[in-house]
């Protein structure tokens, strides 16, 4: 399922429906809400869990001890090298290599410059102009290798986990939704939660941030080629020119440069003390459930022989681990950019135990049904496994009360009225439940976004503008 620059459907994975494919029909998107269900062992869905897999094992417990512990020949990661003195998550994508077992990586990789093979959601015009250079970089450098004459072509294969996560647009995507659950979860803070978290921070915490950001910046992506605003760099090279920039600080501006385009150049984010729309709320529930159980099943009988987690009966059934939601948010890079307080990971515990409390006043059950759910623990005997990341009791918690807790949606209690799969994808209309935040607040639901992008500074326009005369500030006399 999973290539350099790309992937594909699992052969162990459902079949997907032409309405669940909202890349080729993305009318269907818009008609879902909180309330429809998904498959997520179908399609391109358990395709997205085995990359959330890859990332939970690259930081997982199994990775540390490596040096006095054999790599079982199945692995699919292989950890590059490893530094006793750090274990940190974010770390582990760096010296982690892929190894798929195809060479698809220069096709997969044109694939992606044909706007109609991407989600809209990472479409280039959505992305960082750093996205696209790292990705155009690295499809040349394999088609330069796949080029060559038959008894000197070279492998394109390992690619750096750290570098998979900015071609691969499965990566992309699952970035995306961390982001759109990272919004909820913060709307949810200021709006929803009961309880509140200490954010006090001390000068040590500030200044290790501080330096994270300068370490991220300076970090070398292994590429062979750099990419810089044309303006960034005439403007270092005209300062050592002219001696105003000296040797050491002219490095410093020089190792800055490549960081400026990880910027994207038009900024979007949420309307602010807004709901999300129907189809956001639906689209968070899927983040949740690919972000936060691991690959299952299709049926109950392949479960058993393959050694992964039974299918659950409906989507609210799902079972999502907070150790797993807050690793893959992790290895996604997104716990490492915070700049707000509180963190992420620490909102997230908040939403559990408050999402327990609404389990207790729902009458439902705190432990999980003892055959596994989708997602859940499976013992299997492979020390790679991330199935199970923590010893704590209150790790595993149902869909359905975290759709509740975080965006107030009413929980499906009621029988099915179809058996799997004639019961899934039939649209439902969106119920909040009346007691929930959501409906206390009154808060207006919009799609809508903010969009931040002057023509006048933006790189990309500016040098148009500049040729035209009505963009001039000058008051124009007419003749």
């Amino acid at each position: 399922a999973i290539f350099t620059g790309g992937g594909g459907v699992p052969f162990e994975a459902d079949m997907e429906f032409g309405s669940d494919n909202f890349v080729k029909n993305p009318k269907s998107l818009r008609k879902r809400n909180g309330n429809d269900e998904f498959r997520p062992g179908a399609g391109t869905l358990s395709m997205e869990r085995c990359f959330v897999e890859v990332l939970t094992r690259a930081g997982g417990p199994w990775s540390e001890g490596m040096e006095s512990r054999a790599i079982p020949q199945a692995a699919i990661t292989h950890v590059a090298s490893k530094s006793k003195s750090s274990s940190s998550q974010h770390q582990q994508p760096a010296r982690t290599l892929l190894y798929p077992g195809h060479e698809y990586t220069t096709d997969l990789l044109m694939r992606q410059f044909d706007q109609k093979n991407l989600p809209p959601d990472i479409g280039w015009n959505r992305t960082s102009p750093a996205t696209f250079f790292e990705a155009a970089s690295h499809y040349l450098v394999s088609a330069h290798r796949r080029a060559l004459p038959p008894d000197q072509k070279l492998l394109t294969i390992p690619t750096p986990l750290d570098k998979e996560r900015c071609v691969n647009p499965n990566y992309r995507m699952l970035r995306r939704r961390g982001e759109r659950m990272g919004e909820a979860l913060r709307l949810w803070y200021e709006y929803g939660a009961r309880g509140t978290i200490e954010t006090s921070k001390g000068a040590d915490d500030v200044a290790a941030a501080a330096e994270l950001e300068r370490k991220r910046r300076r970090k070398s992506s292994g590429s062979v080629f750099a990419t810089v605003y044309s303006t960034d760099l005439d403007s270092v090279v005209a300062a050592l020119r002219s001696g105003k920039l000296a040797p050491s600080a002219a490095a410093d501006e020089l190792e800055s440069l490549t960081g400026k385009l990880e910027s994207r150049l038009v900024g979007r984010r949420p309307i602010p003390s807004t709901l999300p729309s129907h189809k956001n709320v639906y689209l968070g529930a899927v983040g949740l459930a690919m972000l936060g159980s691991g690959p299952s099943a299709v049926t109950v009988s392949d479960a058993r022989i393959m050694g992964l987690a039974e299918p659950a009966e409906r989507t609210d059934r799902i079972s999502i681990s907070r150790s797993r939601l807050i690793a893959a948010l992790d290895g996604l890079g997104l716990l490492d950019q915070e700049d707000a307080s509180p963190g992420l990971a620490d909102i997230i515990r908040l939403l559990w135990k408050e999402a327990r409390q609404d389990e207790d006043n729902d009458g439902r059950t705190k432990k999980l049904p003892e055959c596994d759910t989708d997602g859940g623990t499976t013992e299997n005997g492979d020390i790679e496994s991330s199935s199970k990341t923590s010893d704590d009791d209150d790790d595993a918690i149902e869909l359905g009360l975290l759709k509740l807790a975080l965006f107030g949606v009413k929980l499906d209690t009621g029988p099915a009225k179809f058996c799997m799969p004639c019961g899934v994808g039939k649209n439902k209309k969106p119920r909040y439940d009346k007691g929930s935040w959501v409906e206390r607040t009154k808060l207006r639901r919009t799609a809508g976004e903010l969009v931040r992008h002057d023509p006048n500074t933006c790189l990309a326009c500016r040098d148009v503008l500049a040729t035209c005369p009505y963009s001039r500030r000058e008051v124009c006399t007419p003749v």
